[in-house]
This record gives structure tokens, sequence and C-alpha cells, in this order.
């Protein structure tokens, strides 16, 4: 009687663990952009070398023709 019921509950606990984890159905994972940010900063950094260089030129350009 005891081999039964021990056989039993062992049973049940190995048919409810797989019961109770969820459905089969997939994740929604939304995709991490990567590529697209790195392109955007390297852009902003682009135009801000662009306008310090713009700035350099005309500062050397005024100092030049002062002389």
């Amino acid at each position: 009687m005891k081999i039964t019921i021990l056989a039993a509950i062992c049973a049940l606990a190995l048919t409810t663990a797989p019961a109770i984890a969820g459905n089969l159905s997939d994740p929604v994972v939304a995709p991490e952009v990567v590529a697209a940010d790195a392109i955007a900063n390297s852009s902003e950094q682009m135009q801000g070398m662009l306008a310090l260089l713009t700035v350099a030129l005309i500062i050397g350009a005024s100092m030049g023709a002062g002389g």
C-alpha cells in the first residue's frame, strides 16, 4: 500500500511540473537596434568636428588678414 501511494505521489509530482511551467508559444522579444545608434552618434560627432574646424579656419583667416 505504501509503495502504491509513493508511486502515485511520484507520478503526480513528475506530471504536474511541466503542466504549471507555461505555454508553448514563443516569447515576444523586441529586437534591439544597435547599428542605427552608432551611425547617429557618428554623424553628430562629425558635425561637431566640422563646426569646430570651420570656426578655427575663420579665426585663422581673420588673424592672417589683420597682420
